[in-house]
């Protein structure tokens, strides 16, 4: 990752995933069941319901797609809310509120697990802010903010990060350029005053180009690119024999 010595710019904006915190070799689909089995766990140890991992892996994947599906449909350069998937997978899977809290807390606990602090990136941002630069985090991601703020206060309890504008706080996306505009008429400033730092060829260089800002690429390493696919691809083979096994939604095992 090579970064300037200085930023030349009044904010400097960041993605957070893969950007400011960095997931590891997981895919999404095995992160989704390492989350299906905490929470399982923690249903019958605290709460006495029996829901099996793979019917909650099941409901969240159903959920999920539906979600973006519909997205597309009603209001395509906005986001879903990972409040709304919740509360659509605890009536799939017949949970009340209480029950519901421990699949968001589930979900929580495995990001903090799973990603880690991109530290060098950290480093540089805190000494341009030294230098009287505004840091910002900008996310497309079902969460809200405050649950973004939680996740890099245990990450990176130092990081420098002034305001987190997520897609799902705003209904507005970076892949369509529209959480960008809230960017610029929120803080207040021209867009080549911005220097915005992603992983996303589209949504981190593209479109914030196309609205103006500077962009700069922190490209994922090779070889986790390669393991993601690898576990995706082994998450979806397992997830196809478990339906054609027979087992169902509410029968299935986990990966």
């Amino acid at each position: 990752m090579h970064l300037p010595k200085t930023a030349a710019a009044r904010i400097i904006s960041c993605d957070v995933f893969d950007t400011l915190l960095h997931r590891d070799h997981r895919s999404e689909r095995q992160r989704f069941n390492d989350i299906a089995v905490l929470a399982a766990r923690r249903l019958a140890s605290e709460r006495r319901i029996e829901r099996h991992s793979g019917a909650i892996y099941d409901a969240r994947i159903e959920v999920q797609k539906q979600a973006y599906r519909a997205l597309d449909l009603s209001c395509p350069t906005g986001d879903v809310r990972f409040a709304d998937m919740i509360e659509a997978m605890a009536r799939i899977l017949s949970l009340d509120a209480p029950a519901a809290e421990i699949l968001h807390e589930a979900e929580l606990e495995i990001e903090r697990q799973q990603l880690k602090a991109n530290a060098p990136l950290l480093a540089w941002l805190g000494e341009q802010a030294q230098a009287g630069c505004r840091i910002i985090a900008v996310s497309d991601i079902y969460h809200r903010g405050d649950t973004i703020a939680q996740l890099l206060a245990a990450r990176a309890p130092h990081h420098p990060v002034a305001r987190i504008y997520t897609s799902a706080d705003h209904n507005a996306t970076k892949r369509t350029g529209a959480l960008f505009e809230v960017v610029l008429l929120e803080e207040g400033v021209a867009p080549a005053e911005i220097l915005h730092i992603g992983d996303d060829g589209r949504a981190d260089v593209t479109m914030a180009q196309a609205a103006g800002l500077r962009a700069l690429q922190v490209l994922r390493p090779g070889h986790l690119v390669f393991r993601r696919r690898a576990d995706a691809l082994r998450a979806r083979v397992l997830h196809a024999l478990r339906i054609r096994a027979g087992h169902g939604r509410h029968g299935s095992a986990p990966l």
